[in-house]
C-alpha cells in the first residue's frame, strides 16, 4: 500500500540524593490507603505508588515532568496495563468456553503491589494472582515491576511469570502522561517526535467503542507530529513499532524534553484526551493492544496477545531519559 501521512497541521521538591523513602498518603480512587515510595540519584527524583506501582512523580531541577493526575482530565497518571491492554470489544473475552469480563487496560492499575526490595535508586513491586483477579482472569502469575534510575534516565523494566500449569495469554502496556507545557510554553509549541524517521503501519481506533479497526491500518510515511488538540481527534494514534523505537517529547519554548525508548515491543500509543485543553500526552509503548472490532472474542487468538507457557518468564523494558 501507498504511504500516506495522517491529515495533521505542519510543525511550526525532591529528597536528598540517593535516599530512599516511604510515607503515607491520600486515599486512592477506590479508597484504598495508598504508600509512596521515593527514589533519588543526583539528577532525578521519583515517586511511586504501591497502588498500581504507578509513577507519581518524575523531577528534575526542581520541574515536574509527569502529569500529576487531575480528575478534570485523567485522574491516573502513569499507570501499568495489565493483563490487556486498550478495550475489549463488548467488556469481555472467552476462554476455554467461559466468559470474562474485563474493563480497559486490565486489573494492575488497581490493584496494591507489595514492595520487594528498594535501594537509593532502585525498587520492585510485584503482584500475585488473588480473589479479585481469578474472577477477571483464570491464570496464575507474578507481575514484578523495577524502577531503576541511573544519571536522567528512568527503566521500567517488567517481569511476567506463569504460575500456573497451562499456557497463559497476556497483554502488557505503559501509559505515562507527560506535563505539556514542561516548565514554560503553550501546548501548541511541542512535537512529538518518532525515530527512526520512516514509514510505518498506523491502526485507527473506533473513538465510540474504543477498540481497533484493523481493515483500516495503513502505511503512514510521518514521523513528526506538531501537538495541537485536533491531532487526538480520532482518539489515540496507534502505531506498530517491530523494530527498537524512540518517541520524543520536544518543545520550542525550551530545551527541557522527554524520550521514551524500547526494544521489542510491538506497539506505541500517543495521547491527549479530546477535546478538553488537557495540560498532558501520553507516551505508551505496549506489548498488547486493544481488540479489532471483527474479533470472535477468544483471548488465545486475540490481536497481540502474548503466549507464556507454564514456568516461563516474559521480560520487556522501556526507558525514560529526562532532558
Amino acid at each position: 500500500m501507498t504511504g500516506r501521512s495522517l491529515r495533521m497541521p505542519p510543525l511550526g521538591r525532591s529528597d536528598s540524593i540517593g535516599q530512599v523513602s516511604r510515607f503515607h498518603c491520600m486515599k486512592s480512587q477506590k479508597g484504598t490507603r495508598m504508600t509512596t515510595t521515593k527514589l533519588s540519584n543526583d539528577v532525578l527524583s521519583i515517586a511511586i505508588q504501591d497502588f498500581g506501582a504507578e509513577l507519581h512523580s518524575i523531577q528534575k531541577d526542581s520541574v515536574e515532568y509527569l502529569w500529576q493526575g487531575d480528575p478534570d482530565f485523567w485522574a491516573r497518571q502513569a499507570p501499568v496495563l495489565f493483563p490487556i491492554v486498550g478495550k475489549l470489544k463488548n467488556g469481555s473475552y472467552t476462554y476455554d468456553n467461559e466468559t470474562f469480563k474485563l474493563g480497559g487496560h486490565g486489573f494492575a492499575r488497581d490493584q496494591v503491589f507489595e514492595l520487594l526490595e528498594s535501594e537509593d535508586d532502585e525498587a520492585v513491586f510485584e503482584l500475585k494472582t488473588n480473589k479479585e483477579t481469578r474472577e477477571v482472569y483464570p491464570f496464575d502469575f507474578r507481575l514484578r515491576i523495577t524502577y531503576k534510575l541511573i544519571g536522567n534516565q528512568l527503566t521500567v523494566q517488567w517481569e511476567v511469570k506463569n504460575l500456573d500449569d497451562q499456557e497463559m495469554y497476556f497483554g502488557i502496556g505503559a501509559h505515562p502522561a507527560f506535563n505539556v507545557p514542561l516548565e514554560n510554553g503553550k501546548f501548541e509549541d511541542y512535537r512529538l517526535t518518532i525515530t527512526p524517521a520512516q514509514s510505518r503501519q498506523y491502526i485507527p481506533l473506533n473513538p465510540a467503542t474504543g477498540v481497533l479497526d484493523l481493515s483500516q491500518k495503513h502505511t503512514v510515511d510521518q514521523s513528526e507530529f506538531a501537538l495541537t488538540r485536533e491531532l487526538f481527534k480520532d482518539d489515540a494514534l496507534v502505531f506498530e513499532t517491530p523494530e527498537a523505537t524512540e518517541v520524543c517529547l520536544s518543545s520550542t519554548a525550551n530545551d527541557r524534553s522527554v524520550k521514551i525508548s524500547w526494544e521489542n515491543m510491538p506497539f506505541v500509543g500517543l495521547w491527549s484526551p479530546y477535546p478538553a485543553d488537557a495540560p498532558f500526552v501520553c507516551i505508551e509503548p505496549w506489548c498488547g493492544i486493544a481488540d479489532d472490532q471483527n474479533t470472535d472474542g477468544d483471548l488465545t487468538t486475540k490481536f497481540g496477545i502474548n503466549a507464556l507457557a507454564h514456568g516461563k518468564k516474559f521480560k520487556a523494558r522501556y526507558t525514560i531519559t529526562i532532558n
